[in-house]
C-alpha cells in the first residue's frame, strides 16, 4: 500500500512532467469523468508514441524493457517490499526525462534507472553497439540516438500513464495489478498469446520480450541484459470486486506455432475477506486456467519447471496486502537459477 506522502510525492511529479494531463484530471468531479479523461489521455499519449515505434510493436501496449545488469540482479532475487521500491524506482526515473534533454543526459538517467533501452528500436540499436565492442553508457546513447529523447519521452509516457493515474485518482482502493515479466532465455522470444479476467478488465501488455543479450569477455560491457515485458490489470470501475486475472505468452517455433507456453496468474481483491493477493503460474495451460487457480491456491509465490524443454517459471508478490500488487515473474532455463 502506498503511504500519504509517497502518493504526494508521486501526485507532484506527475503534475511536473504532465501538467496539461494533470489539469485535466483535476478538474473532473465525477469517476465516470475521471475514467473518460483516462481513456482520453491515454488515446493522446499512444497517438504521439505511435511515430516512434517499430512496426512489429503495439501502439496500445506497453514498451519493453532492457535491463542494466544490476537491476537484472536485484529483480531475479528481491521479494516482500523491495519488489514494489524497485519497481517504482524504475518508473520514478524514467518519468523524470525531458524531451530537452541531450542525448548523453537521458542515457544517464536511463542508467540510474537501472535501464539500458525502451522500445524495440532502442533495443536493437544498443544490442548492436553492445555486442560490436561500445561500453555500456556508449551503447545506451546509441539506442537513445535510434529513438530520439523526444520518442524515448513518448514511449516512456504510454507507460507512466496507464499505471500512474489508477494508483492516483481512482477510488481509495482501485485494486491493481502490475507485473514485470523477465524473459531471461537466451535466443528465444516471449510472444503473447492472450489473457482472460474472471474479475477486473486487462489495461495493457507488452506483444513481444526479445531474449536477453549475452556479450562474452574480453568485449566492454560483457554480461547478461535481460528485457522484461510490463503487464496490469485493473479492477472495473465501480466493480464490488477487485482483480483476478490470468496471461500467456508462448516461446515461437514457428509462424503460428509455440514450442512453449506459460501462464501466470495474478489477483488483487479489493478486501481480504476470502483471499489476499496471489498468483500463481503453469506450462501448458489457459490464461483463464491460470486466473481460476490462483484465487485457490492464494500463495504469495509460486514456481513450476517443464522437462521438455527444460523451462522454470516463476512468480512472487510484494505483499498479501494492498491496493496496487507488484509482481515479478521469471521464464527462465532450469539450470539459470
Amino acid at each position: 500500500m502506498f503511504t500519504k506522502s509517497e502518493l504526494l510525492s508521486l501526485k507532484t511529479s506527475f503534475n511536473k512532467v504532465y501538467p496539461d494531463y494533470f489539469k485535466q484530471l483535476e478538474s473532473c468531479k465525477t469517476e465516470i469523468e475521471l475514467s473518460n479523461a483516462y481513456e482520453k489521455i491515454r488515446a493522446d499519449a499512444i497517438e504521439k508514441a505511435k511515430p516512434y515505434l517499430a512496426l512489429e510493436e503495439d501502439p496500445t501496449g506497453f514498451p519493453v524493457i532492457t535491463l542494466t545488469q544490476e537491476q537484472y540482479d536485484r529483480l531475479k532475487s528481491c521479494s516482500g517490499e523491495e519488489i514494489k521500491v524497485y519497481v517504482t524506482s524504475m518508473l520514478d526515473t524514467a518519468m523524470i526525462i525531458q524531451p530537452h534533454f541531450s542525448v548523453g543526459h537521458a542515457a544517464a538517467a536511463l542508467i540510474g534507472g537501472g535501464i539500458v533501452a525502451m522500445g524495440l528500436t532502442a533495443i536493437e540499436a544498443f544490442r548492436g553497439g553492445i555486442v560490436g565492442g561500445l561500453v555500456t553508457m556508449v551503447a545506451v546513447a546509441e539506442g537513445v540516438q535510434a529513438v530520439t529523447v523526444a520518442g524515448l519521452v513518448a514511449i516512456i509516457a504510454v507507460a507512466i500513464i496507464a499505471i500512474i493515474i489508477p494508483i492516483l485518482y481512482f477510488m481509495l482502493k482501485p485494486a491493481c495489478c502490475f507485473a514485470l515479466v523477465l524473459n531471461e532465455l537466451g535466443g528465444r522470444d516471449m510472444k503473447w498469446i492472450g489473457d482472460y479476467n474472471t474479475h477486473g478488465k486487462p489495461v495493457g501488455h507488452t506483444p513481444n520480450i526479445p531474449p536477453a543479450i549475452t556479450v562474452p569477455e574480453p568485449i566492454p560491457g560483457a554480461g547478461t541484459y535481460v528485457s522484461c515485458g510490463i503487464v496490469q490489470t485493473n479492477k472495473r470501475d465501480g466493480a464490488l470486486f477487485g482483480t483476478q486475472y490470468g496471461f500467456t505468452y508462448g516461446l515461437p517455433s514457428g509462424p503460428d506455432t509455440y514450442g512453449a507456453i506459460v501462464s501466470f496468474g495474478v489477483e488483487c481483491p479489493l478486501t481480504a475477506i476470502y483471499v489476499n493477493n496471489n498468483c500463481y503460474c503453469a506450462f501448458s495451460q489457459s490464461a483463464r486456467k491460470a486466473s481460476e487457480i490462483t484465487s485457490s491456491n492464494n500463495v504469495l509465490s509460486y514456481s513450476v519447471s517443464s522437462e521438455n524443454p527444460s523451462l522454470t517459471a516463476s512468480i512472487e508478490c510484494n505483499s498479501g496486502k494492498g491496493y496496487v500488487a507488484y509482481y515479478i515473474a521469471r521464464l527462465r532455463l532450469t539450470n539459470n537459477i
